[in-house]
């Protein structure tokens, strides 16, 4: 590899691990990681509503 063509090459890995597997993984993880965080939130607001409705029926 030329001087030129090493000059030329992105200094960080970035590009490189977001076209791997690797990266997909990773968002794979992050959308599961969420989408239990957003099941948790969906549970706690039926929670409330229901003590909400039952302190309004007296």
């Amino acid at each position: 590899m030329s001087l030129y063509e090493t000059l030329k090459m992105p200094i960080s890995f970035e590009a490189d691990y977001y076209a791997s597997d690797a990266w997909e993984e990773r968002k794979k993880e992050m959308d599961q990681e969420a989408q239990q965080f957003n099941t948790l939130l969906k549970l706690g607001n039926e929670v409330i509503k229901g003590l909400n409705n039952l302190g309004g029926r007296r």
